[in-house]
Order: structure tokens, then C-alpha cells, then sequence
């Protein structure tokens, strides 16, 4: 019984989804606890709420069991249900109003209604690259759950899921420049925010 446990375990993400197609719940179990705690972060972090990333990250997994039959691509699952939870994320913060996503030049504030000003050059480099190898990461969050959904996205999926500019410009549906012009608001928001705890060296990026 334990040599069965481990086998299924040691299955790739393709012979998974082909047990769990032919009816093995046992694989799909497999699936999700491979890749839940990962989709799980990924959609708090871009919707800074609890209760929105359980319920999304259900959702997910329901979208992923049903579809599993039709995926293409089987060996690439992870991929895909990053995509799906960033998707369905970003529907959930369009349905409730709580971001204009057609308003790419408005002004950046903080959650206390505070106007940052910004410039496309970031000379003092990136603040997130100086503070994740620290024990700051509490800090960050909180930096984070300061931005607008439109830049806390950007932010998330570049820098935390390390995707490059391009495929974030895709997934959400954007131009690159947008993006970039994203990444930088937000990287100066977070040097203001983390000011306390944060020197960041030199002038080069």
C-alpha cells in the first residue's frame, strides 16, 4: 500500500492527468496538493485578500479537473493553471469595480490617497532584488498590499513568479511598454514604502 502511495507521487504531471482522466482520484489529489500552495500564493498576492484567493484557488482546481481531458500540453500543467488563476483573479477585480483597468495613466497613490510621483527610470535599482533574500518579507507584503491591483499584478507575476515582461503583457492582456511603465511606478511606490527598511546601494540597475 505505502510502495502504491509513492508511486503515484513519483508520477509526472502527463501520467497524472491520465490517471485522473481515466477516473483515479488519487492522481488529481496528487495534482492538487503538487501545485496548490503555488496557486495559492499567487492569487493572494495579486489580490492582497484572503478569502478572494481560497475561493479562487477552488475555483482553479475545479476549472483544471474539468478541463483536464481537453489539455493539450500535459507536461506543462503549472503553466496553465498559473494562467487560469491569473485570469480568473483579474475577472474577479474587474466584476467588483475595484480597479479601472482602462486607466493606464492615472496617478499612483497608496492606500492613504497619497500621489506618488513616478518616472520610467529607476536609477536606485530594484527594491524587490535587496529585500528578498532578507528577513523582510512581512514588510514587503504589506508594501504590496499598498498598490492597486493593476501594479500589485505586475509586480506579482514578474518578480515573484518570475515571468518575463513579454508573457505578463500577454497574460493580462496588455501592451509591454505598459508593463514596464507598470513595474517601474511600482518599484518607486515600494522604495517609498519600504524607506524604513530598506537602503538600496548605488545608482546602477
Amino acid at each position: 500500500m505505502v510502495s502504491g502511495v509513492v508511486f503515484v507521487y513519483g508520477l509526472t504531471d502527463s501520467e497524472l492527468i491520465a490517471r485522473a482522466c481515466e477516473g483515479e482520484e488519487r492522481a488529481f489529489e496528487v495534482l492538487f496538493q503538487r501545485y496548490h500552495a503555488a496557486v495559492y500564493r499567487l492569487l493572494l498576492g495579486i489580490t492582497n485578500n484572503h478569502d478572494d484567493a481560497q475561493e479562487l484557488t477552488q475555483e482553479v482546481f475545479l476549472r483544471a479537473y474539468q478541463e483536464l481531458p481537453r489539455l493539450q500540453n500535459r507536461e506543462n500543467l503549472g503553466a496553465w493553471l498559473r494562467r487560469t488563476a491569473t485570469n480568473l483573479a483579474i475577472d474577479k477585480l474587474r466584476r467588483n469595480k475595484r480597479v479601472r483597468f482602462d486607466s493606464l495613466d492615472a496617478p499612483l497613490t497608496t492606500e492613504t490617497g497619497e500621489e506618488v510621483e513616478w518616472q520610467i527610470e529607476d536609477p536606485a535599482g530594484d527594491v524587490l532584488a535587496a529585500v528578498q533574500s532578507s528577513e523582510l518579507s512581512e514588510a514587503v507584503q504589506r508594501a504590496l498590499g499598498q498598490l492597486s491591483e493593476i501594479h500589485r499584478s505586475v509586480v506579482v507575476l514578474h518578480y515573484m513568479e518570475g515571468l518575463p515582461v513579454e508573457e505578463v503583457a500577454q497574460m493580462l492582456g496588455i501592451p509591454v511598454g505598459t508593463v514596464k511603465s507598470r513595474l517601474a511606478r511600482a518599484r518607486l511606490a515600494l522604495r517609498i514604502l519600504l524607506k524604513d527598511f530598506v537602503e538600496v546601494e548605488g545608482e546602477n540597475e
